[in-house]
C-alpha cells in the first residue's frame, strides 16, 4: 500500500502545481485588464476574475494539506481534502462549460457595457482629471482613438467639432489633435481606429490563448488527477483500516498488568 500513498501524496502535489497556475492566470486577468480598465468593465466581470484567482489558492492550499496528510498519515484530513478538491473541480468543469455555452452574450454584454462606459468617459475628457489621464493611458498604450473611431472626439466638449486628443496622435506633440476634421487624410496623422474595437480584440486574443493554452489542459489534469486520488484512495483506505485491526489485535492479546501482579501475589 506505500506505492499508493506515494501516488496520492504525487498528485497532491502536481494538484497543488495547477493551483498556482489557475491563481497566476486570475492575477495576470486583474492586472492585465479588469484593473487596468476598471472605469469601464462590469462588476461581474471582477467577482469572475476573482473567483478565478480565489479558486487557485484553494486548491494549491487544500493540495498542500492533503499532501501532507498523505504522508503523516491522517485518514481524516485526507478524505476531507479530497472532497474539498472534489467539489472544487466539479464547479470548475460546470462554470467552464456554462462560461463556453453563453462566451457570446457574454462578450455582447462586455462589449455594450464598456461602449457606454467608454462614452461617458469620453464625454468627461478635459474637465475630469482621472477619465482624462485614462484615456490619453489606453490611447498611447492601445494605439487607439475614441471609442468606436476618431471622429467620436468631435462631437464631445473637448473636441468642439474639429479636434481630438493629442494622445491619438502618431507622433504625439502639444497641439498636434487640433483640426483634424478639417485634414484630408486624417491617417496621417493621427490613429483612427476607436478603442472599443481594439480592447476588445485583445481581450478576445487572451481569452483564446489562456483558454486553450492554460484553463483547458489544466481542467483536464484536474479530472486526470481527481480520478487517479478516488482510485488510490481506496487502498489507502484498506491500508488505514488494516493497521487499526493489527493494533487493535495486538492490544487484544498483550497481559494487562493487573493480572500479572495477581499471579506474583499468589506465588507467595
Amino acid at each position: 500500500m506505500a506505492v499508493a500513498k506515494y501516488i496520492a501524496f504525487a498528485a497532491f502535489i502536481i494538484l497543488a502545481g495547477t493551483g498556482i497556475a489557475v491563481a497566476y492566470t486570475g492575477a495576470s486577468l486583474l492586472t492585465s485588464y479588469v484593473a487596468y480598465l476598471s472605469p469601464w468593465v462590469p462588476g461581474w466581470l471582477w467577482i469572475a476574475v476573482g473567483m478565478i484567482l480565489v479558486l487557485g489558492v484553494a486548491i494549491m492550499a487544500t493540495s498542500t494539506v492533503g499532501a501532507i496528510a498523505t504522508l503523516a498519515p491522517r485518514p481524516r484530513a485526507f478524505k476531507m481534502c479530497l472532497s474539498l478538491l472534489l467539489v472544487m473541480v466539479v464547479s470548475e468543469i460546470a462554470a467552464t462549460a456554462l462560461i463556453y455555452q453563453k462566451q457570446k452574450i457574454l462578450g455582447q454584454a462586455l462589449s455594450t457595457y464598456m461602449g457606454n462606459s467608454m462614452g461617458t468617459t469620453e464625454a468627461d475628457y478635459g474637465s475630469n482629471l482621472s477619465d482624462t489621464q485614462l484615456w490619453d493611458e489606453i490611447q498611447m498604450e492601445m494605439n487607439c482613438c475614441g471609442t468606436a473611431n476618431y471622429k467620436d472626439w468631435f462631437a464631445t466638449t473637448f473636441g468642439n467639432g474639429t479636434d481630438v486628443p493629442d494622445s491619438c496622435c502618431l507622433i504625439v506633440e502639444t497641439g498636434c489633435g487640433k483640426d483634424i476634421a478639417d485634414v484630408e487624410y486624417p491617417g496621417d496623422q493621427v490613429i483612427t481606429e476607436g478603442c472599443l474595437p481594439t480592447v476588445l480584440q485583445a481581450i478576445g486574443l487572451d481569452y483564446h490563448t489562456l483558454s486553450r493554452g492554460v484553463w483547458l489542459p489544466v481542467c483536464a489534469m484536474h479530472v486526470a488527477l481527481m480520478v487517479l486520488l478516488v482510485a488510490t484512495s481506496m487502498f489507502l483506505q484498506e491500508s488505514y483500516t488494516a493497521s487499526n485491526l493489527r493494533v487493535f489485535s495486538v492490544s487484544a492479546v498483550l497481559p494487562s498488568n493487573t493480572h500479572k501482579y495477581q499471579v506474583l501475589d499468589n506465588n507467595f
